[in-house]
């Protein structure tokens, strides 16, 4: 994968199912797949039910990190990215009705509820990333494979 924030933003795009770390009330990691997701650029928007583990978890440490990586790879050409950053909840504002319609149009059935008004009791997180890690073991092994960008 080339260095390029444009080719790393369409590696997120095309990414179907990603996995959320977030810190757990022992501070041990806790990571879970989320399908709910939408990216807009390095910027990662999840929708979860309110009441969920990772809503609390959140709300109490929002450090998280989102694996992103695709299915059926090839060892030779094996590519994957990391996001570390922020998760900030968001409540009725203009940054909550970005994410409703970035959801709504990466998936009908978030859509179809939002459209029935059927999101009370669902939580809307923006995560803001601090860093990208992106593993791309076609340039080599070790070292090699991998780019850390600070943001």
């Amino acid at each position: 994968m080339a260095d390029s924030k444009e080719i790393i933003q369409k590696y997120l795009q095309e990414t179907r199912y990603v996995v959320l770390a977030t810190v757990d009330e022992k501070e041990a990691p806790a990571v879970r797949t989320l399908g709910s997701f939408v990216t807009d650029g390095l910027n990662v928007y999840f929708s979860t039910g309110n009441t969920t583990a990772k809503v609390e978890q959140i709300r109490a440490n929002p450090t998280v990190a989102v694996l992103f990586q695709h299915e059926d790879q090839e060892i030779k050409s094996f590519v994957n990215v990391t996001i570390s950053g922020s998760a900030k909840e968001l409540n009725q504002d203009t940054e909550r009705n970005k994410a409703i319609a970035l959801l709504s149009a990466k998936s009908p059935r978030f859509k179809e509820r939002a459209e029935k008004g059927q999101l009370e009791g669902t939580a809307l997180f923006k995560i803001e990333p601090h860093e990208i890690k992106v593993v791309d073991l076609g340039k080599g092994l070790g070292d090699k494979a991998v780019e850390v960008i600070k943001l």
